[in-house]
């Protein structure tokens, strides 16, 4: 049986986007709008999934991140977010590969 792999990235809801860039320790690296960041995502997204990659969606969501990062040594910053994505991709692959 094949295995499933895939990549993770940080993922954002518009309504959400703000608020996770107010609470990010490098707040300064986001884009300025949603919609700026979503197009960069977007596009970064498409070129992994043009070379074969299973792209997995990791939604960070404000409120509950921060206590993430607590319980796993992190800063709110982009390792955490990566770190996130990935045992993210992990999660829901290992899911996948289960059944």
């Amino acid at each position: 049986m094949n295995q499933i792999g895939g990549v993770g990235i940080a993922w954002y809801r518009r309504e959400d986007y703000d608020r996770v860039r107010a609470i990010s320790d490098d707040a300064h690296t986001f884009p300025d709008t949603f919609d700026d960041w979503e197009k960069r995502a977007e596009e970064g997204r498409k070129e992994m999934l043009k070379h074969g990659y299973v792209v997995i969606k990791a939604y960070i969501d404000p409120d509950t991140f921060p206590a993430w990062c607590r319980a796993h040594g992190h800063k709110v910053d982009s390792k955490a977010r990566m770190a996130f994505a990935s045992a993210e991709s992990h999660r829901v692959t290992s899911n996948v590969n289960k059944g």
